[in-house]
């Protein structure tokens, strides 16, 4: 009996410092005990569990255009709301060809012919990518570009008289600019135009795109007038003196004309007619020479008396007493002060009164001394001339 209580008190002495450590088990021989869960970490005591992160939203704005040519820019424009951070990244991708940018906003011409799936996704700074949004857009091929080309340059004549006109056409496609020259310049690409060259031209027109040049020329030959030269002389029927009689009088026909003043103190003016019906319409005038210096007769001293002989242009009608004229002449195209001064001569003022009748069949003349009537001197003062007397040598260009 000692000896077992002995026994008992030994295991109590060596099992209690077991017991307090947690060390000791009763467990059978052979049972592995379970292993010791270690408890996770706890928020501190009174404060929540942290959120779940939200993914983001991706939206697509825009894409402009729906359709567009093949090489053509495309804007592809979208945006991302995250409800818990901020979006970070962006994701384009396109259904035939890929991916196609990594920014809110992209501009493309590389996309391929056909109908696009555009696919565009947003991740947040969490690292979550949002579900991606669809749109569409449809590429088309390009259009073959309009070719440059001169389709035509012609010209309606291509030998003209001198002052004649003719008309340029013309008709390019497919240039940034147009120019004809010489002396016309940037012309729209079609049109036409009137030129009236002075001396042959070739006339060439230039069309150009980037480095492309297209070139063509039409030649217009411009043909000299011919020269001619005339010898008119006065027409015998209407060619006459007038005396400022009362009433005045008009000399026969055929008998010339006298300019001056009789011993009665009447004044005469002559008048001398030319016949141009010969002188064709286009003529032009090149010079005149006025050839008065074979008078008949001179009585008396008209130029000491009566002063320089005047001769005016006449509008040409049929010749009779009303026609003596009695006012202040002017503009007078020839001027005599002595018969020395009256020799063969070119006449620069004669040309061009007769250049302003071509086309009439007349040319009409009024010889005068002075401004006076007469000098009332009792003397017989004048000059005569026959008709074929008074000559005009005209030299004229014409392309008839």
């Amino acid at each position: 009996m000692r000896k077992l209580l002995i026994l008992v008190v030994v295991l109590v002495t060596v099992a209690a410092p077991a017991l307090l450590t947690g060390c000791f088990s009763f467990l059978p021989e052979g049972i592995t005990p379970p292993e010791e869960e270690t408890p996770g970490e706890q928020p501190p005591a009174g404060e929540p569990a942290p959120a779940v992160n939200q993914p983001p939203t991706a939206y697509i704005d825009a894409i402009t255009p729906p359709t567009a040519a093949a090489g053509e820019d495309v804007r592809l424009q979208g945006h991302g709301i995250d409800s818990d951070g901020l979006v970070v990244a962006y994701r384009w991708r396109s259904s035939i060809d890929g991916p196609l940018g990594t920014e809110e906003t992209v501009v493309t011409n590389g996309l391929s012919v056909g109908d696009h799936d555009i696919y565009f996704k947003v991740q947040d700074n969490n690292g979550s990518w949002s579900e991606e949004v669809t749109s569409a857009v449809t590429i088309t091929p390009a259009e073959e570009p309009v070719p440059l080309a001169i389709v035509s340059f012609e010209v309606t004549d291509d030998t003209i008289d001198l002052g004649d006109t003719t008309t340029l056409s013309w008709e390019v496609t497919g240039a940034a600019e147009v120019t004809i020259e010489p002396d016309i310049g940037t012309v729209s690409q079609v049109g036409t135009i009137d030129v009236s060259p002075e001396e042959t031209t070739n006339y060439a027109i230039t069309a150009t795109r980037g480095t492309q040049t297209r070139h063509a020329v039409v030649g217009v030959t411009v043909l000299p007038p011919n020269s001619y030269s005339v010898t008119l002389t006065a027409v015998p029927s209407e060619t006459t003196g007038i005396f400022d009689g009362s009433p005045p009088a008009v000399w026969p026909p055929g008998m010339g004309l006298s300019v001056g003043d009789y011993s009665t103190n009447i004044a005469m003016q002559g008048f001398a007619t030319f016949d141009i019906s010969d002188i064709p319409d286009d003529a032009i005038i090149t010079s005149v020479e006025v050839d008065f210096s074979n008078y008949s007769g001179v009585g008396g001293s008209p130029f000491a008396d009566l002063g320089c002989l005047r001769v005016y242009l006449q509008n040409f009608g049929t010749l009779d007493s009303g026609d003596f004229f009695t006012g202040t002449p002017t503009g007078e195209i020839l001027k005599y002060c002595s018969e020395a001064e009256i020799v063969p001569h070119e006449s620069a003022s004669v040309r061009d009164a007769l250049q302003n009748a071509v086309g009439h069949a007349r040319f009409q003349v009024r010889f005068q001394f002075n401004e006076l009537d007469s000098d009332h001197g009792g003397d017989q003062d004048y000059i005569h001339w026959d008709p074929e007397e008074l000559i005009l040598n005209i030299e004229y260009e014409s392309f008839e």
